[in-house]
């Protein structure tokens, strides 16, 4: 047994020990009664987002429950005002974190405690402490399967997309919705009309074989310049992503240059949102960003390496958006590129799907 699981095992015995007598089976849980719910899901902004089809459910299951949602600080500029939840608390991944959180919702007395995704076990003890009645969680694809006795309810990711596991969870408590929409869930202002055609290119991932490779977003930028002089093209992604966007700006003409805009690093996740709502289409790999687009109704070309059918992929509206995988182009001629695994995928592709979507109203 390694050193995780048998801490795993401690943790199992001392959380069960204190729920054994404040425990109700999702199955019996009467959602449309319930008063106050506990939303757990303090990871990435993409993970959050994955989750609003299931909040919204819940929301419409019990109009008047008090839903308090969960997340990490550095999701803050997320979150605003909302029809969907009452309130906002902030917890990190620590045990002092998860203790002082339990403690403040320990109040309320919660019926019900949902985990979409966050750090296991700080998760379980928050709503422990909590005093929360049903415990239920998903399970991501790639996270370690602990700690199942502590839940009322649970269902594995892995199979399918994290927007339909949550929703699938929901149909345990009885909520079933057809509605995959995701929403931001912060106000953001109404698209405006553009003067130019906007795209915007996020050249960032989570890992650097999944970056969008320079020299493709330089011949892109050189080829749509070609056809279209006006374009205007918007460079978006985190502060550590800065690097990426002085490379490309050596490598581009100077032609093309007085089109390029350079926001990497320059906004918050508000601001952010409120760049990707005003883009024609944002051509991205599989980002947050990419998220917020999609819960923005905003056209995306998406890039990603194979095919899998947990992918997340575009859930919802998908005439607005384009996704190429460069397991499909791994037989032709692709481009050098020493890092990115997306490297297979021609630049020819990424115009073509832009030419399509931007004929599409």
């Amino acid at each position: 047994m390694s050193t995780f699981d048998k801490k795993m095992k401690i943790v199992g015995i001392i959380l069960n020990f204190l729920r054994k007598k404040n425990r109700t089976p999702a199955n019996i849980i009467r959602t449309h009664t319930i008063k106050n719910i506990i939303l757990i899901n303090n990871k990435r902004l993409g993970d959050f987002l994955f989750a609003t089809p299931a909040i919204r459910a819940l929301r419409e299951a019990n109009p008047s429950a008090n839903i308090v949602v969960v997340t990490s600080k550095q999701n803050a500029g997320l979150i605003g005002k909302t029809p969907f939840f009452n309130k906002v608390v902030f917890m990190d991944n620590s045990l002092k974190d998860a203790v002082k959180t339990g403690l403040e919702l320990r109040s309320l007395r919660p019926e019900l405690g949902i985990v979409f995704h966050s750090k296991c076990p700080y998760d379980f003890v928050a709503l422990t402490i909590s005093g929360v009645r049903c415990l239920m969680k998903h399970y991501f694809g790639n996270e370690r399967k602990v700690l199942l006795n502590i839940c009322d309810g649970y269902i594995f990711g892995g199979n399918l997309p994290p927007v339909q596991n949550n929703l699938a969870l929901m149909e345990q408590l009885g909520v079933v919705s057809m509605n995959k929409d995701m929403f931001f869930p912060a106000p953001v202002s109404p698209k405006k009309p553009a003067a130019h055609f906007k795209i915007g290119l996020q050249l960032g991932a989570s890992k650097a074989d999944r970056y969008f490779p320079i020299s493709a977003a330089s011949e892109l930028i050189s080829n749509i310049h070609a056809i279209d002089s006006k374009c205007e093209f918007h460079l978006i992604g985190a502060p550590q992503e800065t690097i990426l966007g002085e490379k490309l700006m050596d490598t581009i003409k100077d032609e093309c240059k007085p089109n390029i805009v350079n926001h990497i690093g320059k906004t918050t996740l508000h601001q952010l949102a409120e760049k990707i709502n005003n883009l024609s289409i944002l051509i991205t790999p599989d980002t947050g960003s990419l998220h917020i687009a999609t819960a923005l109704k905003t056209k995306t070309v998406s890039l990603f390496v194979i095919k899998q059918t947990n992918a997340s992929i575009p859930q919802q509206d998908v005439h607005l958006h384009r996704v190429l995988y460069a397991s499909d182009y791994l037989n032709q001629n692709s481009l050098h590129d020493e890092i990115s695994l997306l490297a297979p995928i021609p630049v020819k592709e990424i115009i073509n799907a832009i030419t399509q979507l931007r004929a599409k109203i």
